[in-house]
C-alpha cells in the first residue's frame, strides 16, 4: 500500500504564523512513519546527536514520562494532538509531542503483545497529528514552541523555555518586540532569559567539568530576576565569583539565590560565601546578626521611649505617687535596678 494510503485528513487546524493565517491539516498518521526530534531543547547539553531509539529510552527514563503513560492509558488515548513536519517520503518529524509519542510506542507494543488488552489499537495507532507547512521555517517553529512552553504550558522547566527565548534572538535574530508580540511575553522577562541563558554558556566554558551546566541556567535566572542585585551582576568579577560559588556547589538551588542579596549586605555572611561555607550557613549568619540588629535597635527605641516618659511626667501623677507608698517603693525600686544595669554596663567598657 503506498505511504499516501496510510494517512487520513479528519481535520484542519488553524494557525497564525508570523501573521499569515495557516490552515494545518490534522492527519492519522501510523507510529512507525513518525520521527523523534534529535534537537529537542531537552537533549541540547549532549554533545552529540542522538538516534531515535535512544531519544525513546531517554525519555522513556523521565518521571514524568511515567505519569504520561498512565494518563494516556486511562484516558485511552491522547487529549492533545502532535504538532509534526514532512520531512521525507515516508517520514515525519516529531516537531513538539515527543514524549506523547514515546508513549504511544509504549502502548502499541504492549497493546501487539497483549500486555495491555483494555484499549482499542486503533486508539492509539495511527495518531492524529497537526501537520506544519513544510515552508514553515526555523525561526517560526521555535515562535511556536516558545508560545506553547515558554508562555503557554508548564511542563517544560526554565532552562529549556530560556534556552528557546534565546535562540529566537540570538540565532533566529528576532527582535525583542517581535518575541513580545508573537509570544506574550514581557521585554523584562525576554531580557532574563537571554541574560541567564548567556552567562549558563559562559558558566559551560569555564566549567566544561560540570556535566550538569544546563541545570544552572535557573541559577542565573534568579540572578538576573532580583532586582536588588541589578548593580551587582554588572561587574564581571562579582559574576565569576558567582559562578565560582555553584561551580564549588555552594549554593546547591536555585532557590537560594533569592536571598543573596541580604547576603552580600551583611560583611560576616558575606565573608562566610568567600571562604566556602554553603549559602545556608551565610544565610544563618546573616539572620543571627539581623536578629541582633533588631534587638538592638528595640532597646534604643525603648530607652527612648523611656526617657520621653521621665522627661514629660505629668505633675499630676507626681502628686499621685507621693502620697501613694507602694507604688512610690516600685519607682524607687526601678531606680536602683536600673542604677544597677548601668553600673554592669560601665564595668564591661
Amino acid at each position: 500500500m503506498a505511504f499516501e494510503q496510510h494517512q487520513k485528513q479528519i481535520g484542519i487546524y488553524p494557525m497564525n504564523i508570523s501573521g499569515n493565517k495557516t490552515d494545518c491539516p490534522i492527519l492519522e498518521i501510523p507510529l512507525r512513519f513518525l520521527k523523534l526530534d534529535p534537537n529537542n531543547a531537552r537533549f541540547k547539553h549532549v554533545d552529540k546527536i542522538l538516534t531515535d531509539k535512544e531519544i525513546e529510552e531517554k525519555i522513556s527514563e523521565e518521571p514524568d514520562s511515567k505519569s504520561l503513560l498512565r494518563e494516556i492509558k486511562f484516558s485511552r488515548g491522547l487529549s492533545e494532538q502532535p504538532f509534526v513536519k514532512k520531512i521525507g517520503e515516508a517520514e515525519y518529524l516529531v516537531i513538539e509531542g515527543n514524549r506523547r509519542t514515546t508513549c504511544l510506542r509504549k502502548i502499541a507494543s504492549e497493546i501487539k503483545s497483549s500486555k495491555e488488552k483494555e484499549i482499542p489499537i486503533e486508539r492509539i495507532d495511527p495518531q492524529p497529528c497537526i501537520v506544519l507547512p513544510e515552508t514553515m521555517t526555523p525561526g517560526d517553529i521555535a515562535i511556536l514552541l516558545t508560545r506553547l512552553h515558554a508562555s503557554g504550558k508548564k511542563d517544560w522547566p526554565a532552562m529549556n523555555k530560556g534556552l528557546f527565548v534565546y535562540e529566537l534572538i540570538e540565532v533566529h535574530g528576532k527582535s525583542y518586540d517581535e518575541v513580545s508580540k508573537e509570544c506574550t511575553m514581557g521585554k523584562s522577562t525576554i531580557t532574563q532569559n537571554v541574560k541567564a541563558y548567556r552567562k549558563t554558556l559562559a558558566y559551560h566554558e569555564k566549567h566544561p567539568d560540570d556535566e550538569a551546566w544546563l541545570n544552572r541556567f535557573s541559577h542565573f535566572l534568579e540572578l538576573y530576576k532580583k532586582r536588588a542585585l541589578k548593580d551587582w551582576v554588572e561587574n564581571p568579577d562579582n559574576i565569576e565569583e558567582f559562578m565560582k560559588w555553584i561551580h564549588k556547589k555552594q549554593i546547591p538551588m536555585a532557590i537560594h539565590v533569592r536571598k543573596l542579596d541580604k547576603i552580600l549586605e551583611d560583611n560576616d555572611a558575606y565573608e562566610s560565601l568567600k571562604r566556602g561555607d554553603s549559602i545556608e550557613r551565610a544565610l544563618e549568619i546573616f539572620q543571627q546578626n539581623n536578629s541582633v540588629k533588631q534587638t538592638q535597635e528595640s532597646t534604643s527605641s525603648q530607652m527612648k521611649n523611656f526617657q520621653i516618659l521621665i522627661k514629660e511626667f505629668p505633675r499630676n501623677k507626681m502628686l499621685e505617687l507621693a502620697e501613694n507608698e507602694p507604688q512610690r517603693k516600685e519607682f524607687e525600686k526601678t531606680y536602683e535596678e536600673f542604677g544597677k544595669l548601668l553600673n554592669d554596663i560601665n564595668a564591661l567598657r
